[in-house]
């Protein structure tokens, strides 16, 4: 169960960043972020997106644990 929160946890952070992406695609059209800015901005992002994207889709679904296996 906690395998399956993860990896729901993971899908909302990479939809959240695919979104913020594209909102900050758009505010670097229409002039309200800076183009330095927005690089950092979308950088971040994407980055962040991919991590999780990874995390979402390797994800293992056993719960931890400590003791080794009989």
């Amino acid at each position: 169960m906690r395998g399956f929160v993860s990896s729901i946890f993971n899908l909302f952070v990479v939809l959240t960043s695919m979104f913020l992406f594209g909102a900050g695609t758009h505010w670097i059209a229409t002039r309200r972020l800076g183009e330095l800015d927005g690089i950092l901005l979308l950088t971040g992002f994407l980055l962040g997106g991919i991590v999780f994207a990874h995390k979402f889709f390797v994800a293992d679904f056993e719960p931890l644990s400590i003791t080794r296996p009989r």
